[in-house]
């Protein structure tokens, strides 16, 4: 019979699994009154934007000026040892699964946080990283709907999306900047078909042109799972961008305006990449990557890492993967962004021809521009094998001595 002490452990670890997950605070979000803070159903049938009564209720517009720097905000401490987040745009105001989703800010690693673990058991918590983004020059005006998307780096495999409502001003009168966006990216919808890699921080296919690694250990690139090729694609949508809404202000339903202030922006696009998906399998990888932002990760306390330094603009060049030539530090490289294996355990991102070498996370191994993690079974086994040849050398050296 369990004790009322174990039982009351479970209980208090089963309300924080439920309770303590993280939601979007800034921007604000859709459906305040309904939102809850668990991922997007395994099934994906509450995709996109947690579907529900009163998902797309506004509470408070979001009114933003393109190229002016944005506040990207958590509430929450359960931020299952970080991961990777997307902020993305669609047109609609309302979305459904036909809505198209297009990437305008891609953060590899260390998101919501970079430290190991969850920061804390409470839901109101706030001192996970915040992060800055813009609205892309050449955006339509109008209002439409921004995506949060985190893809968590331990625990289950999952996807959360939260949703918020947003009046862009000062950009244009087409969708010409929109339609070359890169789509959002979409797996573990369900997970046993479309999955990221456990303990590893997804770097996405297509980042698009914002870009910045938070953490730059334990990248992985490599999808499993049977349907890749479908899951990924929901992201697309329908496949047509639709009209963004003519901004009415509080007449919309906004019960007040957020206006952020006019300040730098927090980095200057780098060149985007491409992604080339084929046929279903069970294996789906990133063929080709963009250059980074690396900034440093804040720390539990909830301060805003510095806006980091310009990645170099990429230009056209052969497939990633290509092996390295050193020189010095710098090992020559021929595509901006892709990654390159340096050796059996380093790697490097290429910017602007050179790719400075890194040491790989314990148990990954890097193979054709791909981070993944490395089968040890063989390298165990032999260790042990090295290990009990070792002992009977030295019991028969021992017997030796004691017969002498």
């Amino acid at each position: 019979m369990f004790s009322r002490s174990v039982l009351a452990a479970t209980a208090l670890a089963l309300v924080s699994s439920s309770n303590a997950h993280m939601i979007l605070s800034s921007p604000v979000p859709y459906g305040l009154d309904s939102l809850n803070n668990s991922p997007l159903d395994n099934s994906g049938s509450d995709f996109p934007c947690k579907q529900r009564t009163g998902v797309y209720s506004i509470s408070e517009m979001n009114n933003m000026k393109v190229g002016e720097s944005q506040t990207l905000s958590f509430k929450g401490g359960a931020t299952h040892g970080g991961g990777s987040c997307q902020v993305s745009i669609t047109l609609d105001k309302e979305p459904t699964k036909d809505s198209e989703w297009k990437v305008i800010h891609s953060i590899i690693g260390g998101c919501p946080t970079s430290e190991a673990g969850n920061l804390s058991g409470d839901s109101s918590y706030e001192g996970a990283t915040k992060f800055n983004y813009t609205i892309p020059e050449g955006m339509p005006n109008g209002q439409y709907t921004l995506a949060w998307t985190w893809f968590n780096k331990v625990g289950n495999r999952e996807m959360y999306m939260n949703c918020a409502p947003v009046t862009v001003s000062g950009g244009a009168d087409n969708n010409d900047a929109y339609d070359k966006l890169p789509t959002m990216f979409v797996a573990n919808l369900p997970r046993e078909e479309c999955s990221v890699p456990d303990s590893m921080n997804m770097v996405f296919p297509e980042p698009g042109d914002s870009v910045q690694t938070a953490e730059s250990s334990a990248l992985a690139s490599t999808l499993s799972g049977s349907n890749c090729a479908a899951v990924t694609k929901l992201g697309a949508g329908a496949g047509s961008a639709g009209t963004p809404a003519e901004a009415t202000g509080a007449a919309s339903g906004a019960a007040g305006a957020s206006t952020p202030a006019a300040t730098p922006a927090a980095s200057t696009p780098a060149a985007g990449g491409v992604f080339a998906p084929g046929a279903a399998s069970g294996s789906y990888t990133a063929t080709s990557l963009v250059s980074v932002v690396v900034t440093q990760s804040a720390a539990a306390g909830g301060a805003t890492p510095a806006a980091g330094t310009p990645a170099s603009a990429a230009t056209p060049a052969s497939p990633a993967g290509t092996p390295a030539s050193s020189s010095g530090d710098c090992n020559s490289c021929s595509e901006n962004g892709s990654i390159v294996c340096i050796g059996a355990d380093s790697f490097g991102l290429c910017n602007n021809g050179c790719a400075v070498k890194q040491s790989l996370a314990a148990g990954t191994s890097c193979s054709n521009g791909t981070i993944s993690k490395r089968d040890t079974s063989k390298i165990m086994k032999g260790t042990h094998a090295k290990a009990h040849a070792r002992a009977k050398a030295r019991a028969a050296a021992g017997a030796i001595h004691r017969n002498s």
